[in-house]
């Protein structure tokens, strides 16, 4: 018996049947060891596939239908065919079990037992059946006897001659679930249900309760009058383990998840506050140093050098602290609000990002010769393309340079292109640069806030995009990033 010590993923890698977590739109997103085996797929190209490349039957109806099913019955129990790498077929036994616990990504659990293609005939099913662990009852309706084979003994660790009827069924279910199982029985035994699916936990003589799945339909006599009733049980108690392991990950994943946002938000609300907050007395200290000037001038008091220098450094350093400022309001503005999506000429936002740069004469910024038309989010696009103008013309070291703009186009994303012809950032530095507050020319002078290419890449991440930075020849820098075609407003939220 599997020790509840471990993980999901453990015990379902130790099972000797297939295991897959489905999604809606019927991809993969876990498949165990057998599974990987049984198909002759790596678990890396399963989670590239969906349930279409191993399942034929699901070519030629509708997934959509067939996941309604699956939502509404929540388990449902049938043969099918799976097709493994080689195209070779085969039967298998699936039980599966609908997942509702996280509402916004509800999935499949599905366990799948190999038939074989040479166990067709009946008896060859039921010694399949068999090594798969599902038992038989055979309940005669008149008598109340009930015939059970050895398996239903196996599974509740009885000896084959133990006495077994409905009572003795009644007697050993969990108290938890005895009203919802024995009302299963008796609605289909009055009629009021169409299908016998019984879901309950039985007592194994260690004392433990195992958790069994039990369906069952009546065999009729020739007059048509209910004379039998007929099913199987099987034992689901590492399907349930699975289950509830699976959905202690989400809500942990959830728990964190909303923590991490709660966490993100407070945070950029305290950036807000603080530096919307703190350039009022930094205005003051500009103010401060000019009434310093003024009032010496109206007092024909002609202030010592080194006083005007340190008043020249003062006001340098609040602008210094005002630019820092400014950098955190707008870094904590990024993703906080929807951008009205709407029709982008490229070429457009590429004019309006240079004049806003800060572009010396001397520079030369050479477009893309092709323009480029379609729905985006324009403001963000070009905040991006004009820091990364001025980052390439600001940390330059030459009075004139070029920036060269291109794009690429893909069937989902664009792939920008600033390249210039500066000194350069060697490649240790290629991360470093987008950390914040992180600048790597302070001995130039660079009275910059530090959050220019933090900023671009926030912006360029908040809309599901990349960026990333590479190396020219024979000098200079690339920065390319990524921006989709099509931005959904919860990338911008």
């Amino acid at each position: 018996m599997l020790t509840k010590t471990l993980n999901w993923q453990e015990i379902t890698n130790e099972l000797s049947h297939s295991v897959f977590l489905i999604l809606e739109d019927g991809s993969f997103f876990y498949v165990n060891k057998h599974a990987c085996e049984s198909l002759k797929y790596s678990r890396e190209e399963m989670s590239k596939m969906k349930v279409f490349d191993v399942t034929p039957r699901y070519e030629n109806i509708s997934w959509k239908d067939t996941w309604e099913k699956f939502r509404k019955l929540k388990r449902v129990h049938h043969e099918s065919t799976h097709r493994d790498r080689e195209g070779n077929e085969f039967p298998v036994l699936v039980n599966v079990s609908y997942n509702e616990e996280a509402a916004d990504q509800p999935f499949l659990i599905v366990h799948t037992y190999d038939l074989s293609e040479n166990q067709r005939d009946r008896q060859q099913l039921l010694l399949a059946i068999k090594s798969a662990k599902v038992a038989f009852w055979d309940l005669d309706l008149k008598s109340g006897n009930v015939y059970i084979s050895p398996e239903l003994h196996n599974q509740l660790g009885h000896d084959t001659d133990v006495e077994w009827n409905v009572d003795v069924w009644k007697s050993g279910l969990h108290p938890d679930d005895y009203d919802t199982a024995v009302g299963c029985l008796e609605d289909f035994q009055s009629g009021k249900s169409d299908e016998y699916l019984n879901v309950y936990r039985l007592r194994h003589t260690d004392g433990e309760y195992r958790w069994f799945e039990s369906r069952g339909q009546f065999v009729h006599d020739s007059a048509g009058n209910q004379i039998r009733m007929v099913g199987t049980q099987i034992d689901i108690t590492d399907q349930k383990l699975i289950e509830e392991e699976v959905r202690k990950m989400l809500r942990r994943s959830e728990a964190v998840s909303k923590s991490l946002a709660r966490s993100n938000r407070d945070l950029e609300q305290f950036a807000y506050v603080a530096s919307h907050d703190l350039r009022a007395p930094l205005r003051g200290l500009i103010h401060l140093t000019n009434w310093v000037r003024e009032d010496a001038a109206d007092a024909k008091v002609e202030l010592p050098d080194n006083v005007l220098e340190h008043l020249r450094k003062m006001q340098d350093q609040v602008e210094r602290m005002d630019a820092l400022l400014s950098g955190l309001l707008e870094y904590s503005r990024v993703g906080n609000r929807n951008h009205m999506q709407r029709s982008v000429e490229l070429l457009e936002v590429l004019t309006d990002a240079v004049e806003l740069a800060d572009v010396p004469p001397n520079f030369e910024i050479v477009l893309p010769e092709k323009d480029f038309s379609w729905m985006t989010v324009r403001e963000p696009l070009q905040r991006v393309f004009q820091n990364l103008i001025d980052n390439a013309v600001k940390h330059h070291d030459r009075d004139s340079g070029t920036v060269k703009i291109t794009y690429t186009e893909t069937e989902n994303e664009l792939i920008f292109s600033v390249t210039d012809d500066g000194p350069g950032i060697e490649s240790k530095y290629h991360a470093k640069v987008f950390e914040i507050f992180q600048k790597l020319h302070q001995e130039n002078g660079d009275e910059g806030s530090g959050l220019g290419l933090t900023i671009v890449q926030k912006l360029v991440q908040t809309t599901g995009g990349q960026i990333e930075i590479h190396n020219v020849s024979p000098r200079g820098s690339e920065f390319r990033f990524t921006w989709p075609k099509v931005i959904s407003f919860e990338d911008l939220n």
